[in-house]
């Protein structure tokens, strides 16, 4: 699913909910209730914050960025990689100087770096491979941060709730409807735990998994082709190597140019 509209399906869950309660109770009144989400948004997040270490709260805002961040082609990846090599075999080392600027990722110009420090493809491949598991650790420190918001959201809606009640049957001077209404006010904590965990929470932490994955699928292309290019082996060949890393159609592109 692109960014885009992973931004509208939240967003149009969110209306949907909001419209099921306006059929539901005629009025969307009830939902908009300071102190519940207050107590839900503030609760969860300190729970969670308190739970993390800061390195984890700092890797959660830090990967916020992948969800905007447009994705790397890895067709371009693949080409930039072979005219890399192409450059390495016929220039020697000379032909990486300035291989980093041009780069298409940070991860492509930190392996580009190793590649011109004159290693063999062999270290080239271990030091790339710590490299990129050091950055899929972050983003999995991230993942499980906005998992365990998921997880204390409900639990915060369900304080809310208590203390709305509470409330609510303490203030004897209240007439019926009054009460009735304060009652209705207390349940929307519960709805804003379940509605952020579900809506917000969730979909966040599935999304950076999705942005993982795609991540490792790139991380392996860029180990891959420094390591052909490192080994020397022809254009024509590793061009086909590369390509069966690919998704099928990207595959065909590249058998093509």
């Amino acid at each position: 699913m692109s960014r885009p509209t992973t931004f509208l399906a939240l967003g149009a869950g969110i209306v949907l909910v909001a419209a099921m309660a306006a059929l539901a109770t005629g009025s969307t009144a009830f939902l908009w209730n300071p102190e519940a989400t207050a107590i839900v948004l503030g609760g969860s997040i300190m729970a969670t914050v308190a739970a993390s270490s800061p390195m984890q709260v700092r890797s959660a805002l830090r990967w916020l960025r992948v969800i905007v961040k447009p994705n790397t082609d890895e067709l371009a990846l693949a080409e930039w990689w072979l005219q890399l090599a192409l450059r390495w075999r016929h220039e020697g080392m000379s032909g990486l100087k300035g291989a980093a600027s041009s780069a298409p990722s940070d991860t492509a110009a930190a392996i580009a770096e190793l590649c011109a420090d004159g290693l063999d493809a062999e270290s080239i491949a271990a030091l790339a491979e710590e490299l990129v598991q050091t950055r899929h650790r972050s983003i999995e420190q991230a993942i499980a941060f906005y998992r365990r918001l998921a997880g204390y959201a409900p639990t915060m809606g369900i304080i809310g709730t208590v203390i709305g009640l509470a409330a609510a049957l303490g203030s004897t001077a209240a007439d019926p409807a009054q009460l009735l209404e304060r009652i209705g006010f207390a349940f929307s904590a519960t709805l804003w735990g379940l509605v952020t965990a579900n809506f917000l929470w969730l979909p966040l932490a599935q999304r950076l998994q999705v942005a993982l994955d795609d991540q490792r699928a790139l991380d392996r292309l860029h180990i891959q082709a420094a390591r052909y290019a490192a080994e020397g082996i022809t254009p024509l060949l590793m061009r086909y190597r590369l390509a069966m890393l690919l998704p099928e159609e990207r595959r065909n592109q590249l058998l093509r140019q």
